[in-house]
């Protein structure tokens, strides 16, 4: 029987270490060598330095009213008439969901809600797409 030769393998090539590049030393700082005369021309220095005197704060003249927060900016009964006044094109999908949780299909639709914090929230969702006004 002749036996099965096995194909040479290469011995894995040994990587050449390449020297490491060195990179150039920074300078070293030069040393003070009389620190009493260091010192001196620091105190020179404070003392020839222009004092600066506190500016004074600019106050407003007018100033706009807060808002009351939790306060709806509409008067209500009790129930709030939430009317669609401009179209749902190019809005995100928040906002539409938030429209049609309103019940709000079409422009110039009308609906007439609870006023409670939920259905503020929603309002301040879409403040810029309905408009908000007390319920007859």
């Amino acid at each position: 029987m002749s036996e099965v030769q096995k194909p040479a393998t290469k011995a894995p090539a040994a990587k050449a270490a390449a020297p490491k590049a060195t990179a150039p030393k920074a300078a070293a700082k030069p040393a003070i060598k009389n620190v009493a005369n260091f010192v001196e021309k620091e105190k020179v220095a404070a003392k020839a330095a222009p004092k600066t005197a506190a500016k004074p704060v600019a106050t407003k003249t007018e100033t706009k009213p807060a808002k009351a927060k939790g306060k709806a900016p509409y008067e209500t009964n009790g129930e709030v008439k939430v009317t669609l006044i401009k179209g749902l094109q190019g809005c995100t999908k928040r906002q539409l969901r938030t429209v049609m949780a309103l019940g709000l299909k079409k422009t110039n639709d009308s609906k007439i809600h609870k006023d409670n914090p939920a259905i503020r929230g929603m309002v301040t969702v879409v403040e810029h797409l309905v408009s908000v006004e007390k319920a007859v």
